[in-house]
């Protein structure tokens, strides 16, 4: 792996994490350039990237795939959306071992009852979760699993309801279990050796009165999940989040942003019958290069394989 540190030496040393969402390695690199401490391997977005289908379809041996990829090109630790880990103790086992092996610092092991799409945002009902008892079990799988990796587990329960409705949450009577109920979860994935806890539909406007609850009630390292903006403001600061007690962050915005530029130049270049559009965009130093990437290693390397191969055939 590449990584330069880990998620667990971040938080020990008291460094805030912000670990926006990336889906592949070129994401993964962008993230990197533009001075982030951590990366998120979002589930949704790698699946819209590798399959164009929401969350809930993928396989493992895909996630397994992207993350071995992710992990062994980025210098910066990568945490792993691991949906519902395999929904069973032992399938959980074998999906995060694996995962911790091929690279992965931490993984989210969430409660919400796969059905093949992406559930607990679109229109979750309280039929969606599985009971706690399961969720914690699977908690403590993926607990047992990652021992003496540098792998942490993060307990993520979906079951509260609400959230910020700009985003597509669920919101409404009788779609989630509630806060009290979150909590509790929460306070069990802690309890079967879960190091950091998160619990989803709290980042919206006005959200601090959970957010005090949460930190007062629930141990250890805690993720805030989403940071959004209402009307042009933001939901929250990070400054107010580390004052809160709150120790990691996320957020989406390489999906979108990529969509973003490949709309904009590829419809240019089809209105203009040409490409100087997208080529003279020489933005942030990169000329006419079309990749975040460069290749001075893999050049001398190669270079070295020619001098071998030319001395082997000359001796």
């Amino acid at each position: 792996m590449s990584a330069k540190t880990t998620i667990r030496a971040l938080l020990e040393k008291g460094e805030f994490i912000w670990s926006p969402c990336i889906y592949d390695c070129t994401s993964a690199r962008v993230v990197e350039l533009c001075g982030y401490n951590a990366i998120l391997l979002s589930s949704c977005e790698m699946e819209y990237a590798m399959n164009g289908t929401p969350a809930g379809v993928a396989s493992w041996e895909e996630y397994i795939w992207a993350t071995e990829r992710i992990a062994h090109l980025s210098s910066l630790p990568l945490i792993v959306d691991g949906e519902d880990g395999g929904g069973k103790p032992m399938l959980v086992y074998r999906n995060c071992k694996r995962i911790a092996e091929a690279g992965a610092m931490a993984i989210s092991i969430e409660d919400s009852v796969s059905r093949g799409i992406h559930v607990d945002y679109i229109y979750a009902s309280i039929n969606d979760y599985m009971d706690a008892e399961l969720w914690a079990t699977n908690v403590a799988a993926a607990v047992d699993a990652v021992k003496g990796t540098d792998c942490m587990i993060i307990a993520r329960t979906n079951c509260k309801g609400d959230g910020a409705p700009e985003i597509g949450a669920i919101s409404g009577i009788g779609t989630g279990l509630g806060l009290e109920e979150a909590i509790r979860r929460a306070i069990m994935g802690t309890q079967a050796g879960a190091e950091i806890t998160m619990i989803q539909n709290i980042c919206h406007k006005d959200c601090k009165a959970e957010c005090m609850e949460i930190v007062e009630r629930v141990p250890g390292y805690r993720f805030y999940p989403d940071i959004h903006a209402s009307d042009g403001v933001p939901d929250v600061t990070i400054d107010q989040l580390k004052q809160w007690g709150f120790h990691l962050l996320s957020n989406h915005a390489a999906m979108k942003g990529a969509t973003k530029g490949m709309m904009e130049y590829n419809l240019k270049n089809f209105q203009n019958q040409n490409t100087v559009y997208s080529e003279n965009d020489e933005f942030y130093g990169m000329g006419h290069v079309f990749t975040p990437f460069k290749f001075e290693n893999w050049v001398e390397l190669d270079k070295r394989y020619i001098s071998y191969e030319k001395k082997l055939r000359n001796q």
